[in-house]
């Protein structure tokens, strides 16, 4: 009841200020030749365009590519963390984890193991959407409290003139045996469509520049229905299944994953109305994840005993977004959202595969913990100053967790609760070619479920933070160029001590942002470059802040005629030499300074109307490296794992794909 008593007063708060804010007085509002956005479409694909503009796609190209990690690094200020041949993390301006929640299809999808094996995108399959969009936390408010940024996948709602089929299908074949298999069909009419959407990902373990054989195995399958109904033309329906398997080898722990199940339900209403009240979009999810790691299905055991782990984690929930013009110059977006996080764990030891499995499997599920977060939103946008436009927006989210384990341990332990708050506002001055963009926002995150379950996490404190974004695009018809920078100071900034697995909290400062542009000739000859970086200190201490990226950067060169393309990349990272020894976060601890390198990768291909190919080589430069940010490299008994501080990348690798559209 007391839940339901405050999403009713959120409804309240948000209706009271979304009047008042309605009847400000608009202007005319001036076209502009550039807008910007805290929410960035980075990748998107439509296969109902697919026979008129079959792409390249490379090897790691965001939305056709099993290396989901991997691919974000196309974008600056993105950084990731390899554990072996699962469980990557990617982390934006060096915030990962619940800082940089991942959404799926507006619903939140977390993974199940205390040790972060399983994270968000080891069970997304990014072919299987068709668009990611980045949050820029805290300058967008619609999809959470996001207090570093947040990334979203989605699909679209397809909606057809006439009765139509399609269906595109890529294969990729590397070294190491890895192979990558795609196929999404798609069909329907005026009324509505049905689409099926299939993925294979596998490969064997794969060397270093040494020479190497880095524990990283994996396989990886799903499946996707996506059912849509459209009866009229202001009205969409759409009903999504999708459903995931694999394993995957584990080079920085004792354990493999040995299952990594995802079975995931959306229901998705959108419904145009008038001039005035645009649309309403609503959406349901149920996303549940079952995993199970071991010690024995994927390597080697010689110790006298076998060991098992069975987590598994449901979310459940809704979001309604309004969509309201209160003039040519004024529109808003107002919303809600809930969401209901369970989970729950057993499992089982013996002397073999076979008693430690009956062990495990034989007992039921114990709940571990359970998180509710229901919150409201308004966010809007004005054109009606010259040249400018204005951004704001505010939200109100009600956290509440409960850790079973605790109240077994010491019933006085019920749950804990938490209010958190975020704000923004933008400004944008439009001219011919250029934007510029200045904005200020605040964010609180309360403590995540790897936190809490740390020593003293139940007494942690909700994070807070400050921050200001400004810089500038600029865009001709052979020049682009692109600035963004950030300061933002942290208050209560939650800290993990490795040392003794405790959480700590201490205040922050972060500061620095990303450079990127490109400059064409005739069309074809292309030139492009990327920088990004970030600071960070404890302010407490007067010390490096831990778990910080390096000064990161790329450099391309790229021959495209639209039927051949040419690419050579150079991507470059510098030494990191500012660290905290043994304090990190939920994903990691540092553990000293990293080497800075530099590898190239080369590509090309030819492409038509009906289908592409590309040949190329990964890591030419046969780089021995590892990113500053990964896990260590652990021994594992009979195998050749190398033993190092960080799991080393790929040495050189050939690679070949071939896509087909029809």
């Amino acid at each position: 009841m007391r839940l339901l008593r405050q999403y009713f007063l959120i409804l309240v708060f948000l209706s009271n200020s979304f009047y008042l804010l309605a009847d400000e007085k608009t202007q005319d509002r001036k076209n502009s030749t550039l807008k910007l956005s805290a929410s960035v479409i980075t990748a998107q694909k439509d296969i109902l365009d697919a026979t008129n503009n079959t792409d390249f796609s490379a090897k790691n190209t965001l939305l056709q590519s099993g290396d989901l990690a991997k691919s974000f690094l196309n974008l600056p200020g993105f950084s990731m963390a390899r554990k072996g041949g699962g469980g990557s993390e990617i982390f934006f301006r060096s915030q990962g984890a619940s800082r940089l929640p991942i959404f799926i299809n507006g619903g939140i999808l977390n993974g199940g193991c205390g040790g972060r094996m399983d994270t968000s995108i080891s069970y997304i399959f990014a072919e299987n959407y068709d668009t990611i969009t980045t949050l820029k936390g805290p300058q967008d408010v619609r999809f959470g409290n996001l207090i570093s940024g947040g990334v979203l996948f989605d699909r679209n709602i397809k909606r057809l003139d006439t009765t139509m089929m399609k269906a595109q299908s890529s294969v990729l074949y590397a070294s190491f045996n890895q192979l990558e298999l795609n196929a999404d069909m798609f069909g329907g009419n005026e009324l509505g469509s049905l689409r099926v959407i299939g993925s294979r990902y596998s490969s064997n373990d794969y060397e270093t520049a040494d020479k190497q054989s880095v524990h990283s195995a994996y396989k990886r399958e799903s499946l996707s229905l996506i059912g849509t109904l459209t009866p009229f033309e202001s009205t969409g329906i759409e009903l999504d299944a999708d459903f995931g398997k694999g394993f995957a080898s584990y080079a920085d722990r004792a354990m493999d994953g040995r299952t990594f199940d995802r079975t995931s339900f959306n229901l998705r209403v959108k419904q145009e109305l008038n001039t005035l009240f645009e649309y309403i979009d609503f959406r349901v999810w149920h996303n549940e994840i079952d995993h199970i790691m071991d010690n024995f299905s994927h390597r080697p055991n010689t110790s006298s005993m076998f060991m098992l782990s069975n987590p598994k984690r449901t979310n459940s929930g809704f979001r309604t977004e309004l969509n309201y013009k209160a003039s040519q110059e004024l529109s808003f977006y107002l919303g809600t959202n809930y969401n209901h996080d369970k989970h729950s764990s057993r499992s089982g030891s013996g002397t073999n595969a076979q008693t430690a499995d009956t062990n495990a499997f034989s007992k039921s599920y114990t709940p571990n913990y359970l998180e509710q977060s229901i919150g409201g939103f308004l966010q809007g946008q004005y054109f009606g100053f010259k040249d400018m436009g204005v951004f704001f927006g505010t939200r109100y989210d009600e956290l509440k967790t409960l850790r079973y384990k605790t109240m077994r341990t010491n019933g006085g332990y019920k749950h804990k609760s938490d209010g958190l708050v975020s704000a923004f506002v933008r400004l944008e001055h439009y001219q011919e070619a250029m934007t510029l963009y200045a904005g200020a926002g605040y964010a609180q995150r309360g403590a995540d479920y790897w936190e809490i379950n740390k020593i003293n996490g139940e007494k942690l404190k909700s994070e807070n933070n400050a921050q200001l974004d400004f810089g500038a695009i600029y865009k001709t018809e052979n020049l682009y160029l692109n600035a963004s920078f950030f300061a933002s100071r942290m208050y209560d900034y939650i800290l993990i001590n490795w040392a003794n697995s405790s959480a700590l909290q201490t205040n922050a400062k972060l500061y620095g942002g990303e450079i990127e542009g490109e400059i064409s000739f005739d069309e074809i000859y292309h030139f492009y470059a990327n920088l990004s970086y970030t600071y960070a200190q404890n302010t407490k201490t007067n010390t490096p802040l831990p778990r910080i990226a390096p000064l990161q950067t790329r450099f391309a060169f790229y021959i495209d005629t639209n039927s051949w393309l040419l690419r050579l990349d150079i991507d470059a990272q510098a030494a990191q030499t500012r660290y905290a020894k043994d304090y990190g976060n939920v994903v990691g601890r540092d553990f000293g300074q990293s080497a800075g390198f530099y590898t190239a990768n080369l590509y090309g291909g030819y492409k038509n109307k009906n289908f592409s190919f590309l040949l190329g080589v990964d890591n030419l430069t046969n780089t021995l490296y590892a990113y500053h940010l990964s896990k260590n490299s652990v021994e594992i008994s009979m195998l050749d794992n190398p033993v190092s501080q960080r799991v080393f990348e790929p040495g050189r690798s050939m690679w070949a794909k071939f896509k087909l559209d029809f």
